[in-house]
């Protein structure tokens, strides 16, 4: 017997990994990959709804104005007319738009109105909120009890 031909005690000849524990290896990469796949996806989704609470607290006051101005500009007693989603009215942010459905307050003895809006962007709805809204000015017949003029 040669030299060459002989092993060392404690090694055998076949050298590397087994099928197994290839499939192992593997199994465990793919597990990690496709958690940290979903940590991006979330992290993605995270960031759209921060940019688009940001764009809303941005565009709030003028909402508040169109919405104050529609409920001040009707009688009282009458429901302000809605802003469809089909003729939205246009935002100062590009590709922003409103749209809104005004509803009488359900509770007893509080005047006003229950607002759903809808804040848009390029016709798709991105954020809706409920907002409360009351007159801003009083007429002369909602706070005298005879509704005759003031003398």
């Amino acid at each position: 017997m040669s030299f060459a031909s002989r092993t060392l005690p404690g090694t055998s000849r076949d050298r590397g990994f087994s099928f197994i524990e290839v499939l192992v290896a593997m199994s465990i990469l793919v597990v990690g990959s496709t958690s940290v796949l979903a940590l991006f996806a979330i992290g993605v989704d995270r960031m759209v709804e921060r940019r688009v609470e940001a764009r809303y607290q941005q565009v709030r006051p003028e909402i508040d104005a169109i919405l104050q101005t529609r409920v001040d500009a009707t009688r009282p007693g009458d429901l302000p007319a809605a802003i469809k989603r089909a003729d939205p009215v246009l935002l100062s942010r590009r590709g922003y738009s409103l749209a809104a459905e005004f509803k009488t307050s359900p509770f007893k003895g509080a005047p006003g109105y229950l607002v759903t809006v809808e804040m848009l962007f390029r016709g798709q709805p991105v954020k809706r909120e409920l907002i409360p809204l009351r007159r801003s000015f009083l007429y002369l017949k909602e706070v005298m009890d005879d509704g005759k003029k003031p003398k």
